[in-house]
């Protein structure tokens, strides 16, 4: 796992809860600042977490995408991104749960699209805003062990 480390905080709310996709325009800089980070995302498959469309359609946008998209950038053709899971069950926001309940309320809500097709040797790099427990990154990560996917990093741009 990598996390770009608490100054990613700012940049979590001014997209999750503000929609301000501009602020992504600082990755060059934290990928420069952040020891590692630039080499552990290359040659990899980046893949944003999943909103439910109900929580897609309501919010407008998919911050994981948005940031997923913004590293693309940044690595040029080190990296992929594949929009290639989808959330199978409207869960409630996880906001107040305890780890306990988030594991509970994350279990299986996670799926390939169907058709995907990629070799099993393929780096996967899930791409989250926030890493508070790993519940949603675990369950996330138990949808590509059962497709034969034999290992699963994530990366983050916070921890809560």
């Amino acid at each position: 796992m990598f996390t770009l480390d608490q100054r990613g905080t700012k940049i979590i709310h001014e997209i999750k809860y503000h929609g301000v996709k501009e602020v992504l325009g600082d990755l060059k800089l934290w990928l420069e600042r952040s020891e590692g980070f630039r080499e552990f995302l290359e040659d990899s498959i980046l893949v944003p977490v999943p909103l439910h469309w109900r929580r897609r359609r309501k919010r407008g946008f998919n911050q994981s995408l948005w940031i997923a998209r913004g590293l693309a950038k940044e690595l040029g053709s080190k990296v992929e991104v594949m929009d290639c899971m989808k959330r199978v069950r409207n869960t409630p926001t996880q906001t107040t749960m305890e780890k306990k309940a988030r594991k509970k309320n994350v279990k299986n809500a996670f799926a390939l699209t169907p058709g995907l097709c990629l070799d099993s040797n393929h780096r996967i790099v899930l791409i989250d805003d926030v890493f508070t427990t790993g519940a949603t990154l675990d369950a996330c990560a138990q949808a590509w062990s059962e497709s034969g996917v034999k290992k699963v990093d994530i990366a983050t741009l916070g921890r809560g």
